[in-house]
């Protein structure tokens, strides 16, 4: 994996994002056969176990992942295309304890796990040309060069210990970000789209289909704690496309029947069948926001 600078392989983009701010077509392009909203996992912290702190804390992995149908189930809300977490909740900025002890914080926004979106793109891949490289777009609001970790230290540190802890923190991210993609970020070039730009990068669907490809791809995955994700994935040939949306707790998909139908069949994928004009806002869930 590595920056790209070719920012024009992007403008084929822009003129088929079509509807209103919020919907299916404003993040995916328009013109694919069929389209699928894979739904980020809240995040799950089991009975009797404090809330982690950090860094990535609280993302959900194995068997802390939750589909929003389980938490749907405690609260009484509906699944449909258009459901927000809110309307399962009860609000976005809230912790939801289930009966069984269970707390579930929001699901992630604009970032799909690398376990989820390995499965995803496996299931793209009888949709396009084996060969057909792949183009990333990772949002440039992503400060990764001037992240501020805090170290985990023991009770009683002393001063110099904790120095020498965030020092040897501050080594290893700085040794996770390539250069290039630091330069980027902070400078372009962008793929300009409505509201957003992005930096590119290539990549292959063999790297993507492997979960650990992020703590090799200079973007500030390290020892366990998480960076970006990107929020757009094409092929070469066009055929399909991903699109996470920084402001979205859900990733889109487009592109043919037959591969939106896989993602769809996909068990470990909780996905449903959107279209272009399907509204994703806060304001596009009309049967659960009654309920609280």
């Amino acid at each position: 994996m590595r920056w790209s600078g070719e920012t024009e392989r992007g403008g084929w983009i822009g003129p088929r994002l079509t509807g209103r701010a919020g919907s299916v077509g404003s993040v995916v392009p328009t013109g694919f056969e069929a389209y699928a909203r894979v739904l980020h996992p809240p995040r799950a912290t089991p009975p009797g176990l404090g809330a982690a702190t950090g860094p990535g804390a609280g993302f959900p992995a194995g068997p802390t992942r939750w589909s929003w149908a389980r938490a749907a189930a405690h609260t009484g809300a509906v699944i449909h295309p258009q459901v927000q977490w809110a309307g399962i909740a009860g609000g976005t900025d809230i912790t939801l304890r289930v009966p069984s002890g269970w707390d579930l914080d929001a699901p992630a926004p604009g970032y799909l796990e690398p376990e989820l979106l390995a499965v995803l793109l496996t299931a793209a891949r009888g949709a396009t040309t084996p060969a057909a490289p792949l183009t990333l777009g990772l949002w440039s609001g992503w400060d990764v060069a001037g992240a501020e970790l805090v170290p985990f230290t023991p009770a009683g540190a002393s001063p110099g210990e904790r120095r020498a802890a965030r020092d040897e923190v501050g080594s290893a991210y700085a040794a996770a970000v390539d250069p290039a993609v630091a330069l980027a970020l902070a400078g372009g070039p962008y793929l300009e789209l409505p509201g957003r730009r992005y930096i590119l990068l290539d990549a292959t669907a063999d790297e993507l289909a492997d979960p650990t490809w992020p703590l090799r791809a200079g973007i500030g995955w390290f020892s366990g704690i998480p960076g970006p994700m990107p929020q757009l994935i094409w092929p070469g040939d066009r055929a399909w496309f991903v699109g996470s949306e920084i402001d979205f707790d859900s990733t889109i998909a487009g592109g043919t029947r037959a591969f939106i139908d896989r993602v769809l069949a996909e068990p470990v994928l909780e996905a449903l069948s959107v279209e272009p004009g399907t509204d994703l806002t806060s304001e596009g869930d009309r049967i659960n926001r009654r309920q609280f």
